[in-house]
């Protein structure tokens, strides 16, 4: 087993909350991120990992405000797609229920538990992938969603 394929066998055993992670452009863009990261609760700040590659980070030259769903469990189905590589550029939340955050316009699932507006503070490359952090402009939670999705061994599961 290579380096790299250990590294990654070691990482699929950490349990790690199922966000998305939106902003908008032109259109609507999202993602599905596992790596999402309280930071700071004064001033409150946030973070996640970006492919340098994908179309979030793309769109994150354009627009400095997003949004984070911490998805429950009912929101699997949305977070599996978001996951999809390949899905379509334009019309990614066609089917996916959202309302838009007020402050970054972007799209938070209807179907989180909680959910975070941010403004990127800065953005430092971290191999293949970009690190951003950003200043939270509000937060709030859905108390009817409980449970929630986590990501294990490579696969998506629900937890109570």
């Amino acid at each position: 087993m290579t380096d790299v394929e250990m590294f990654r066998t070691a990482m699929a055993r950490l349990t790690s909350g199922v966000c998305v992670v939106s902003a908008r452009d032109r259109y609507d863009i999202a993602i599905t991120a596992t790596s999402v990261v309280s930071v700071s609760l004064e001033p409150p700040t946030v973070l996640f990992c970006v492919h340098q590659d994908s179309r979030l980070r793309e769109a994150l030259e354009s627009v400095t405000r997003w949004a984070v769903s911490v998805v429950s469990r009912s929101g699997r189905a949305e977070a599996e797609w978001l996951a999809s590589p390949g899905r379509p550029t334009r019309g990614q939340l066609d089917q996916v229920a959202f309302h838009r955050g007020e402050h970054s316009g972007a799209a938070i699932l209807d179907s989180a538990a909680a959910w975070v507006e941010a403004e990127t503070e800065w953005i430092q490359e971290a191999g293949s992938h970009d690190v951003v952090v950003g200043r939270v402009l509000a937060s709030g939670t859905q108390s009817d969603r409980t449970g929630a999705l986590v990501h294990r061994m490579s696969r998506m599961m629900t937890i109570d």
